[in-house]
């Protein structure tokens, strides 16, 4: 059952669907969250691996999906994202959809980047063009600051699955030079 409740500012009506297309994220959050809990439950650890081990990121990382997940829904149920298109000269709001191309290109881009460069290039480079990306796709505009900062965060990445984890990434061109 579709509920519709008016719209006091401009007497059009709307369903409970109304602002709350953002549920989309945390549904593929929960999908995204479920796939990492049963490759975790799934995996196979050698008896010779370390604690903490390999499934803790996994199970971390699956955790933090479904939190995030619950909190943007929670989000959309008490306050719907309704966005105010305004009216024509005649007084008819304008309708349609409302997307941010730009966004969701350079996002996706930087991550087919990063799945095209991962094995030549090595975690290191290719993760921080992902996080330099990303960053470029969400409105960042210090592009220097920023591919220090993605720099800084794929080394960091790389240091703890090594040392901390004794998983070893991709090392790429840099494991060649070094």
């Amino acid at each position: 059952m579709t509920t519709t409740t008016t719209d006091t500012d401009t007497g059009t009506s709307r369903s409970f669907w109304t602002g709350r297309s953002g549920l989309i994220v945390p549904a593929l959050l929960v999908a995204l969250g479920a796939f990492l809990v049963y490759g975790t439950v799934t995996m196979q650890v050698p008896p010779t691996a370390t604690s903490p081990g390999p499934q803790v990121f996994p199970a971390i990382v699956a955790g933090g999906c479904f939190v995030v997940a619950l909190l943007i829904t929670i989000q959309l149920m008490v306050k719907p994202d309704v966005i105010d298109r305004g009216v024509d000269a005649d007084g008819v709001p304008h309708t349609g959809t409302v997307s941010n191309w730009r966004t969701l290109s350079i996002t996706v881009g930087s991550v087919a980047l990063f799945i095209a460069l991962l094995d030549p290039l090595g975690w290191v480079l290719a993760g921080a063009l992902l996080f330099w990306g990303v960053s470029i796709g969400l409105g960042g505009r210090r592009y220097v600051f920023d591919a220090a900062v993605a720099l800084l965060v794929s080394s960091t990445v790389q240091i703890v699955f090594s040392a901390g984890l004794g998983l070893t990434l991709p090392g790429g061109v840099l494991a060649q030079i070094f």
